[in-house]
């Protein structure tokens, strides 16, 4: 072989090389039209994706998903059941649209994938038996907690359980992690405010104790190449806060009317998450019909 012919091999290998390793663009066929509108969740964690007895799928999240379907003008909601531990690799492998799990917006995910603009306030809170119960992060030194893996509850957990003394447990589900407290496995399972608020309503062996200050906010993710699909995705959504659709699912599911300076009714500046990478600062206005 000439090296001439050597080189435009070399040459050849090194742009396939590169080709490979680049992110894929979105494609028409990801978001078909005609199909359901594709999206996963961890069920079990209440109130925003549960399991009816009959098998069917409730929840505020599903509520959600279920109206920007419509708007969307696809035929229904389709929920995947994906462990929340591996929802972002199948995202990443295209098995579903979005992310329909509340996922809260941080700076390391941003940086994986795109997020649309907040859509719930999130504060962090554990949740112990009745019967033994924790009044300050201090009690936690010594004591075993459980964290859903790869939630921002583990996230917390890997950044502070050192220096408060704690025992992490990570766990598959929240309804795994639940149990555990409940067979006193573990002394507290760490979860939002809101999940617990709504699980010591009809499970009153638990309790919601030691509340942290708000920390975050909840977004729907997407692939970090589908700007196009996240935008208009987010143009449904501004209009559900707009018109009051938002504020109506809020207060079906957890029984008050939302606060008003909350990320719930709130339209963000630009498109995606304030602060955060991919967020775009200035677009057109979004006419809500």
């Amino acid at each position: 072989m000439t090296r001439l012919k050597r080189l435009a091999l070399s040459m050849g290998c090194a742009v396939a090389l590169l080709l490979s390793i680049q992110p894929s663009r979105a494609q028409p066929a990801d978001h078909p039209s005609d199909q359901p509108l594709s999206g996963a969740a961890e069920i079990g964690f209440a109130p925003f994706m549960m399991s009816r007895p009959d098998g069917t799928i409730e929840g505020y999240s599903f509520d959600l998903s279920t109206e920007i379907a419509r708007r969307l003008g696809r035929p229904s909601f389709n929920l995947m059941q994906v462990p929340f531990a591996g929802i972002f690799a199948g995202l990443y492998a295209k098995r579903y649209e979005f992310i329909a799990a509340p996922v809260t917006i941080t700076e390391r995910r941003a940086a994986e994938m795109l997020f649309s603009e907040p859509y719930h306030d999130v504060s962090l809170v554990f949740v112990t038996r009745a019967d033994r119960r924790l009044s300050s992060l201090d009690e936690l030194r010594g004591k075993r907690i459980g964290v859903v893996s790869g939630s921002v509850q583990d996230e917390w957990m890997r950044e502070n359980a050192a220096r408060y003394g704690i025992e992490p447990m990570r766990f598959e589900s929240t309804p795994d992690s639940l149990q555990a407290v409940t067979i006193r496995r573990i002394d507290s399972h760490m979860t939002t405010l809101d999940a617990g608020l709504w699980m010591i309503r009809s499970q009153r062996q638990f309790a919601v104790d030691v509340r942290l200050p708000p920390s975050g906010r909840f977004g729907f993710a997407f692939r970090p190449q589908d700007t196009e699909f996240r935008d208009l995705f987010e143009r449904h959504l501004e209009c559900m806060k707009r018109d009051g659709t938002m504020a109506r699912i809020y207060e079906r599911w957890f029984g008050a009317a939302p606060d008003p300076s909350s990320a719930t009714v709130t339209v963000f500046e630009g498109l995606g998450a304030p602060g955060s990478r991919g967020h775009v600062a200035s677009a057109p206005a979004n006419e809500c019909r």
